[in-house]
């Protein structure tokens, strides 16, 4: 019973409803045609805090009034209804990107870059990994051959994902292949994947942390500092990214 309270909380909160708008549907899921005050009582939340709550659930549709005399008493839907709440919130998100696909390609058009110079941008951290990765999934999206490149160091492997769990997932949804070329053992290739390995460096090389992505016509590359913190510095520039994707395959191609 716990779990599902936890589960039905949860589903709520993922559309967008506060907490006290989940407890407070569970609590009428749970009680007959009741009083705010009762199901305050049940949830533990205050009255005012429950009625608002309630006025929210009745707009959605989770929950229905009647008035009895000068009172009004409230129901719970079936949770079937959360059905009508998904499909609603999938018509929401189906708009926003019809209206995303028209908008953001004149933002980017009109973003400014220095002239005949590459852009380099810098970035720290676990949250600066994660914006790198997240634009390798949008900008390798959308280019003809969904395709990027890898070099990858066993050190780093560590600190890559770790804010970013989902983005291999993401990543073959999105229909995005990536070519890997590792150093040292280990990660072994996902779906939509190859990989080719390289024996690790000896002695004083060993402690080699680079993790470099070559993507459209930019070039990432994400390293630790001496306190293990990420950080990572893109390049867009399409020169640089041709000369490393040529050097990639010609790498690639020996290794086969």
């Amino acid at each position: 019973m716990a779990d599902n309270k936890l589960t039905v909380q949860k589903l709520l909160m993922e559309l967008s409803y506060t907490g006290a708008e989940a407890e407070t549907y569970w609590a009428l899921l749970n009680l007959e045609s009741v009083s705010v005050r009762k199901v305050a009582s049940y949830s533990g939340i205050n009255r005012g805090t429950t009625y608002d709550a309630i006025k929210q659930l009745v707009q959605a549709g989770l929950v229905t009034t009647r008035r009895v005399g000068e009172r009004d008493y409230y129901s719970a839907e079936s949770p079937e209804k959360i059905y009508d709440l998904i499909r609603d919130k999938r018509k929401e998100l189906w708009h926003s990107q019809q209206r995303a696909q028209v908008l953001i390609p004149e933002l980017l058009a009109r973003k400014a870059k220095p002239q005949g110079r590459p852009l380099v941008k810098y970035y720290e951290g676990d949250a600066g990994v994660v914006t790198i990765l997240r634009d390798v999934l949008q900008t390798t999206a959308r280019l003809d051959t969904p395709e990027y490149y890898v070099y990858s160091s066993l050190p780093l492997r560590q600190y890559l994902y770790r804010q970013f769990p989902e983005f291999t997932e993401q990543r073959i949804e999105e229909n995005i292949a990536v070519k890997v070329i590792a150093i040292g053992e280990g990660g072994d290739p996902a779906s939509a994947s190859e990989r080719r390995w390289l024996p690790a460096a000896d002695s004083d090389d060993a402690a080699i942390s680079s993790y470099t992505i070559i993507y459209g016509d930019k070039f990432a590359l994400i390293s630790i500092s001496n306190d293990e913190t990420p950080y990572g510095v893109v390049i867009e520039d399409s020169g640089t990214a041709s000369m490393q994707r040529l050097l990639f395959d010609t790498l690639w191609a020996r290794l086969a």
